[in-house]
């Protein structure tokens, strides 16, 4: 019963994208804030008097350690966000009169996808993020070809899709 609900509820298309293109930013933005706060807020605590217990310098220690996970992890989501768009991209059934609609869905998300790649540009170059967006490599690597990798993805979702052009069941 289960397994008959999940193939009539197949979801995924080019709002796929759509969601990867804000999920993707939102988290570069975050990780980046992130990765500068908790060290300066680490550092400020160790310098504190009131801090002064081994639990405390533990727990200071941990926060610390959590920043270098961060690039990884952005890294894990992406590939993740990636392999269930291409699955939920295969079990879609469509017909081919949706193709000049998903390209100019596609190309209306790339322009997106552009004004977001100049804006954690223009967020990453300020001085004081600077340095520690510099070192979050797969997040740079990533944002820094945002409109590439949205124009890859797409193709990919946009070939899997229309690929094996079904509706209704039917092979078309």
């Amino acid at each position: 019963m289960h397994l008959r609900k999940l193939k009539e509820d197949k979801k995924g298309s080019i709002f796929g994208v759509f969601l990867m293109l804000v999920a993707l930013f939102g988290l570069a933005l975050f990780i980046i804030i992130l990765t500068y706060v908790i060290p300066e807020v680490t550092e400020g605590l160790r310098e504190s008097a009131l801090n002064d217990s081994a639990a405390s310098r533990v727990a200071l220690g941990a926060a610390d350690t959590v920043t270098e996970r961060l690039d990884p992890i952005f890294l894990f989501i992406f590939v993740g966000l990636l392999m269930g768009m291409l699955i939920t991209s295969f079990m879609i059934e469509s017909h081919p009169i949706f193709i000049p609609i998903f390209i100019f869905l596609l190309a209306f998300a790339i322009i997106i996808g552009g004004i977001m790649g100049n804006v954690y540009e223009e967020f990453t170059e300020n001085e004081l993020l600077n340095a520690t967006a510099q070192e979050q490599t797969y997040v740079n690597a990533i944002m820094g070809n945002y409109v590439m990798v949205l124009l890859g993805v797409g193709i990919l979702c946009m070939i899997i899709i229309f690929a094996r052009a079904r509706y209704g069941g039917q092979r078309i």
